[in-house]
């Protein structure tokens, strides 16, 4: 795989027995140092002029191979916490392993926080830390819909498509604007796709990803590209390492 890619090995880290290379890591390589790129780095073209400050990226992602692998991952997650992971939960995983694999825009803690927006805006979960977090971790916090903690400063925003833009301008601290920001278009996965309960032959997932122009069109076309490739790699996203 990695000859196929044009990737030298002793450039990936390994998250298998002992630091083995997996499929995953050739595929979705972990996060490296500021400035430091492989030949594998894609870069995806935006798709519509600016937009409120914002690259715009319209995608889609075939979530067949994620609906595939959640059955047996499921009935686990249920038995330690009482729930079933939900896709909804993968995308959000994806999407902090996405912005944080180029950290050219991240604050000197790397500390980085997510605000879900669900049900049409209906309900909000605020995550702290988030990319220092498993899914295991990610998931409870969403189903416990923590309520937001004072001063909290949303770095990535999720929502679906009928979350009203004067929704979410309620939440966020007036003067701040978060990094990056994930619309799901159509009907929002965790509502009709859960893990385990329908059997899936196949699943599309439409959305649009935001990034802020504060960075080069080049950094958040990498940050796009790698959020899509994270999308079709499921089982990376369930390494406890970013």
């Amino acid at each position: 795989m990695c000859s196929k890619m044009g990737i030298d090995p002793v450039t990936l880290r390994g998250h298998g027995p002992r630091g083995r290379i997996m499929a995953a890591d050739v595929t979705t390589p972990a996060p490296r140092s500021k400035g430091e790129t492989t030949k594998a780095d894609k870069i995806l073209g935006i798709t519509r002029p600016e937009k409120d400050g914002f690259h715009v990226f319209d995608d889609e992602a075939d979530m067949t191979a994620l609906a595939a692998i959640s059955m047996p991952i499921a009935v686990q997650c249920e038995k330690l916490m009482e729930k079933r992971y939900s896709l909804f939960d993968y995308i959000v995983r994806a999407v902090v392993r996405a912005c944080t694999s180029f950290p050219e825009w991240m604050d000197a803690d790397g500390n980085v926080n997510v605000l879900l927006f669900e049900e049409c805006g209906k309900k909000v979960a605020a995550i702290s830390n988030a990319a220092r977090k498993t899914i295991y971790k990610l998931s409870r916090e969403i189903a416990q819909s923590p309520t937001m903690p004072e001063g909290f400063t949303p770095h990535i925003i999720i929502c679906d498509t009928k979350t009203s833009r004067d929704r979410v301008a309620e939440i966020v601290a007036e003067g701040t604007r978060p990094a990056f920001a994930l619309v799901i278009r159509g009907n929002t996965p965790k509502e009709d796709i859960r893990a385990g309960y329908e059997a899936i032959s196949s699943f599309c997932l439409k959305y649009t990803f935001y990034a802020a122009s504060t960075m080069s069109q080049q950094v958040a076309g990498r940050v796009a590209a790698r959020l899509k490739s994270l999308l079709y790699n499921p089982v990376s996203l369930l390494l406890i390492q970013n």
